[in-house]
């Protein structure tokens, strides 16, 4: 694929793929020296796809089946209520509930944790931000726009909290440190010092986001 960026990236796409992302100009015989370089680095990452897409099990409503909600297991139990209702270890859905008003549901969930500690950590960090959005996204867990927009995936609800923690005050540094350089993650780190047990959580659960690709940029 080719634009008018200014760098030759790499992409793994969901299904183990490889993407080439050039400019307009580079020559083919670039790509293709780039691309043997980052071959075991390539390797690595379908490698990790291929894993990923083992572990991974559709979300289903079915009675009895699991779903992850603020990092915890809950059974998927049908029928009795009008509405979906969380109930010690179990939710609850109505008998006619169907995935996309259960994902609904697990969207507005996130929305309302997520800005929670959106208002909390911005206090407690001394940092403004202009909004909050609830995406779909499904190549990153959250992002910060140019005019300090704050951009989350509706996935992160099903996360533990101290995770959640870790991407809004991620997205939030991003509003004064636009890199990820030393001073961004001694800002991080000064919020929450355990932030690479969180990282390293979200490496390992990427696949809640929906086999989100991996990049390599050069």
């Amino acid at each position: 694929m080719r634009s008018r960026r200014k760098t030759l990236a790499l992409t793994i796409d969901g299904q183990g793929r490889l993407v080439a992302r050039a400019p307009l100009k580079m020559k083919e015989a670039t790509i293709r020296d780039f691309i043997g370089e980052k071959a075991s680095w390539i390797a690595e990452k379908q490698g990790q796809i291929a894993e990923d897409r083992k572990r991974h099990k559709p979300l289903s409503l079915a009675d009895g089946k699991k779903a992850l909600f603020l990092g915890q297991p809950y059974t998927i139990r049908r029928g009795g209520v009008m509405s979906i209702v969380l109930a010690g270890e179990v939710i609850r859905v109505p008998e006619n509930e169907t995935l996309t008003g259960f994902t609904n549901w697990l969207r507005i969930q996130a929305a309302a944790v997520i800005r929670r500690r959106v208002d909390h950590h911005a206090e407690l960090m001394g940092l403004n931000y202009t909004s909050v959005r609830i995406s779909e996204a499904r190549q990153r867990w959250g992002s910060c726009g140019a005019k300090n927009t704050l951009n989350f995936a509706w996935h992160l609800v099903m996360c533990p909290p101290w995770v959640i923690d870790y991407v809004v005050v991620h997205e939030l540094a991003h509003t004064v440190h636009r890199n990820h350089g030393p001073q961004f993650w001694a800002l991080v780190a000064a919020v929450l010092p355990e932030h690479k047990e969180a990282r390293r959580w979200l490496k390992i659960n990427r696949y809640l986001l929906g086999y989100g690709a991996i990049g390599q940029d050069c």
